[in-house]
């Protein structure tokens, strides 16, 4: 498959605005926008830290060994991750980095003073947007993870997706979620996807494959989409907060289409409350899961912590290695959704009892709002 991957040329800056979530999700378009300059004060002011992604030398090698000397960064990615690569990747949690900012930021948040969760500000919901691809017709709570089955073709299944990406010289996954944006090339994960905390690095040739499934003769059908820049919370990135683990990958264009207005993108909802029906999705790697398909778990969260508010919120659900960095849906309708977390930690492997995500309060927002227009 021919791979060119661009940024786009600056167009005039319209606002993507939030709406008040009715009944059902309601669908917006995305808007175009010029590209935000990396701006130290802006970043500072946000909390927000990353940039563009580095190319490790040997998706450097695959990439002249496949497209010849004037090879793209893309192209060196693309050809970097077949799939015998993104079979051999293995979940980031097996990684020295992720035990490491686990033990930082679990000691950190037990100084955290005990006080309660607050729901007073005004939640703000960015809508989804159903893409080029459109909604198909149909569409349709359990802690345990199942195989929802979904075609390559479903609003979830093709917003939803494995991360690939080298850290440390050795190759991890993640699971990430495709979110609707004014630049129409934001993908959500785990900060620990991005960056591996406090004393790390940045992740190298990061690579994002919607709807992937190892049961296909093709387990990317839409393609190895290539990240151009990576973000994350500068509190992840200096001292592994676990109430900042959140990342946001910048994708290229892929064949000139952007992912979001091909593909479509989930929406985004900040200060929901704690206790709200989420669908977690993500790919699970560690037996009795093998990585190879999306799964779902659905249920109440709650406050992580009942006696300190931590900014952190828990579900119950059995997803493993693998699945950091897949996305909570809040308001779920089966096709698309808000998403309100993401899969972060779990309180023991092997057999987790629940998963653990950031709340989305002013840091998300923040880290939405500094990277909606790249």
């Amino acid at each position: 498959m021919a791979v060119t991957t661009t940024r786009r040329p600056a167009s005039t800056a319209r606002i993507l605005s939030a709406v008040a979530l009715a009944a059902g999700v309601a669908l917006a378009v995305p808007q175009s926008a010029a590209a935000t300059p990396d701006d130290a004060g802006l970043s500072a002011k946000a909390g927000v830290t990353g940039g563009a992604v580095a190319v490790h030398a040997d998706a450097w090698a695959a990439g002249h060994a496949k497209y010849g000397r004037n090879v793209t960064a893309a192209q060196a990615v693309d050809a970097f991750w077949t799939p015998e690569r993104m079979r051999a990747a293995r979940p980031i949690e097996e990684s020295p980095e992720y035990a490491r900012a686990m033990a930082v930021g679990s000691a950190a948040a037990k100084t955290v003073a005990p006080q309660a969760a607050t729901g007073a500000r005004k939640p703000t919901v960015i809508p989804p947007y159903e893409g080029a691809l459109g909604t198909p017709k149909g569409g349709g709570a359990s802690a345990l993870a199942v195989n929802p089955n979904f075609a390559s073709s479903h609003p979830t299944a093709r917003t939803s997706g494995k991360a690939f990406f080298v850290l440390g010289g050795l190759s991890y996954q993640c699971s990430g979620t495709v979110v609707n944006s004014a630049g129409a090339d934001t993908v959500w994960t785990a900060g620990h996807c991005i960056h591996s905390g406090a004393g790390g690095v940045a992740a190298s040739s990061w690579a994002f494959v919607p709807a992937y499934d190892d049961d296909l003769a093709n387990p990317r059908p839409y393609g190895t989409w290539s990240a151009v820049s990576i973000w994350t919370r500068t509190a992840w990135i200096n001292s592994s907060a676990a109430a900042e683990d959140m990342g946001v990958a910048i994708m290229g264009t892929l064949n000139g289409n952007h992912i979001v207005s091909y593909l479509g993108g989930q929406g985004l909802w900040t200060f929901a409350g704690t206790q709200n029906l989420q669908n977690a999705f993500g790919y699970p790697a560690q037996a009795p899961f093998d990585g190879g398909n999306l799964l779902r778990c659905n249920g109440y969260s709650t406050q992580e912590n009942a006696n300190v508010w931590t900014e952190t919120i828990k579900i119950p659900c059995n997803f493993n290695k693998g699945a950091s960095g897949g996305g909570w849906l809040l308001n779920w309708d089966g096709n698309w959704g808000l998403v309100n977390g993401i899969n972060s930690r779990v309180d023991q492997l092997p057999n987790p009892t629940i998963v653990a995500s950031p709340y989305f309060d002013q840091t998300a927002l923040d880290l939405y709002d500094f990277t909606k227009n790249m």
